[in-house]
């Protein structure tokens, strides 16, 4: 992971009125812990599932990346009530390009929670300077997220090879987005 030259300032909270992306809290562990399943391990290169202090130590860290403006900002996914569906990521992988990652809880998936996050985080991300594309690395058999990033308008470029945790790689496909110049759009927030 490329850490960045500045840190990423994004906004706190960011919402299209159904979908709700905020930092996560240590207290949302219990519910992630709940909300992973082989699916979800498997797509993250995970080796077995988490333990709930080993979600906690998670959260923790990306709660400190997002104070330290990266390397990536992680958002939770939530319902306007607070309840948690999954989660989200961006991270620079240039100084012109950023990639971003998105996970649905079972229970939430099919549902479109996954493309609203998206097109959040595309938003958002339109507002760094000097980020000109978003690049999306998936599994060639993820139908449902390769769906996703098409529908959120990603297009399919080819092939990508990626390190997973343990040191393997990868092949996956890789789907990329033009983000225009960089401040080019005007982020809506939320309240």
């Amino acid at each position: 992971m490329r850490k960045p030259d500045h840190p990423i300032r994004l906004p706190g909270r960011l919402t299209d009125g159904v979908v709700v992306l905020d930092g996560h809290r240590v207290a949302d562990a219990e519910a992630h812990l709940a909300g992973e399943d082989e699916e979800m391990l498997r797509r993250f290169d995970a080796p077995h599932a988490s333990t709930l202090e080993q979600t906690r130590a998670a959260i923790q860290r990306w709660i400190d990346a997002r104070s330290a403006g990266g390397p990536m900002i992680a958002y939770a996914m939530r319902r306007p009530s607070g309840l948690l569906l999954g989660g989200c990521e961006l991270r620079p992988v240039a100084a012109d390009r950023i990639d971003v990652s998105y996970w649905t809880f079972p229970s939430f998936r099919g549902r479109g929670y996954a493309g609203r996050a998206l097109a959040l985080l595309c938003e958002a991300a339109a507002t760094l300077d000097g980020v000109r594309r978003i690049e999306a690395h998936i599994d060639a058999d993820n139908l449902a997220s390769r769906r996703v990033a098409e529908r959120a308008g990603f297009v399919e470029r080819g092939l990508v090879t990626d390190e997973a945790w343990s040191g393997e790689t990868s092949t996956r496909v890789l789907y990329t987005r033009a983000l225009g110049a960089g401040r080019a759009r005007t982020l809506s927030a939320g309240t």
